[in-house]
């Protein structure tokens, strides 16, 4: 069995477009609910496949060694991922429509307060449900940003990450 090694260039775009989700989520932290993670993600699997899940990866522990371990980061470890693999799902259909795209960020952003409360359920199922519930507002806010991010800046930063994947 062959084992393969990381290309040095590999392993340093991971680490950088990791840094740029970072950065990206801790300059829009003041706005509730409205970040560039959602749409970073997206055009990071058109554009690179399975490798954005290395970089929801260090993303995390990114996150883990910010803000600390709890049941939130538990939640980022399959949230991020999910985001990933529904794209990866519908690449090969929707392809560079960035409106369709759009709406499944906007999707993604409705369903995120479920999924993130979904951790919940093993401790404390109604506790679940009412964070669920009580942070309904925040993921529409959500779902709007996420679809105006996308929609806009989609196509302009996925034709940018073809250009880096060639270099």
């Amino acid at each position: 069995m062959s084992h393969q090694k990381m290309s040095t260039h590999k392993l340093t775009r991971i680490a950088l477009l990791s840094a740029v989700l970072y950065v990206s989520k801790a300059v829009l932290e003041f706005l509730p609910n409205v970040e560039l993670v959602s749409l970073l993600v997206l055009v990071y699997a058109l554009v690179f496949g399975r490798e954005v899940f290395l970089i929801i990866l260090v993303f995390n522990l990114f996150e883990l060694i910010q803000w600390g371990f709890g049941i939130w980061w538990v939640s980022y470890l399959y949230t991020w991922p999910v985001l990933g693999l529904i794209v990866l799902a519908l690449r090969r259909f929707v392809k560079e429509d960035f409106v369709v795209w759009g709406v499944v960020a906007g999707l993604f952003g409705l369903a995120f307060g479920a999924m993130f409360a979904a951790a919940w359920l093993p401790v404390d199922r109604a506790y679940a449900i009412s964070y669920w519930v009580s942070g309904m507002p925040w993921d529409v806010a959500h779902c709007i940003s996420n679809f105006v991010f996308v929609v806009f800046l989609g196509k302009p930063l996925y034709r940018v990450l073809l250009q880096l994947k060639k270099v």
